[in-house]
């Protein structure tokens, strides 16, 4: 049994082709880069410490809102242009979900998390600390800690008036002098 596409198109295609068109149309290298952009410029203003330590600017739930909308208006893209009328072949595409995850499950997954407002601060999080790498600033360790709502985010960090390596000592680095003679290290 296959799904009847839109009108204008001439083809049946089953739910399993439309989720792996779906998918490949969502994994397009030029998306990828445009997602990555959109969370490189906003990721600076979220806070390192577990997205439930922290008060929640009206800001976050935008950004939130703008970062769905990326992945919302992806797939309705697809849509159009493949010709598929999702409200008919919607309890198709769900029940293959279901029976046959495994090539679908990285779609899924991608669009259960643009959904989910806490996974988004946990990704603008790592995002973070990427950047913060990559320009060279101090990167702060990563530690699995548990939220309040129970599930454990995958990343977190210490807060700033915590040492940032085990066994520091408070307060300032002791940074070691250059030696007298330099000669020898040439």
């Amino acid at each position: 049994e296959g799904l009847y596409l839109g009108v204008g198109a001439m083809a049946k295609r089953t739910a399993q082709e439309v989720l792996a068109g779906l998918r490949a149309y969502m994994e397009d290298d030029d998306f990828l880069l445009d997602l990555s952009c959109w969370a490189w410029e906003y990721c600076l203003k979220f806070p390192y410490e577990p997205p439930s330590k922290w008060e929640h600017p009206l800001e976050f739930t935008k950004l939130h809102n703008e970062y769905r909308e990326l992945f919302e208006g992806r797939v309705d893209e697809f849509l159009e242009q493949e010709g598929v009328d999702i409200k008919q072949v919607l309890g198709e595409v769900a029940e293959e979900m279901r029976s046959n995850p495994g090539e679908t499950r990285g779609l899924i997954d991608s669009l259960t998390a643009s959904e989910d407002y806490l996974a988004f601060c946990r990704y603008m999080q790592q995002v973070r600390q990427r950047r913060d790498w990559a320009e060279g600033r101090e990167v702060v360790p990563l530690s699995e800690e548990d939220d309040e709502d129970g599930s454990t985010a995958s990343r977190s960090a210490p807060s700033p008036a915590k040492p940032a390596a085990a066994g520091a000592s408070s307060g300032l680095q002791e940074i070691p002098e250059e030696p007298d003679n330099l000669d020898h290290m040439e």
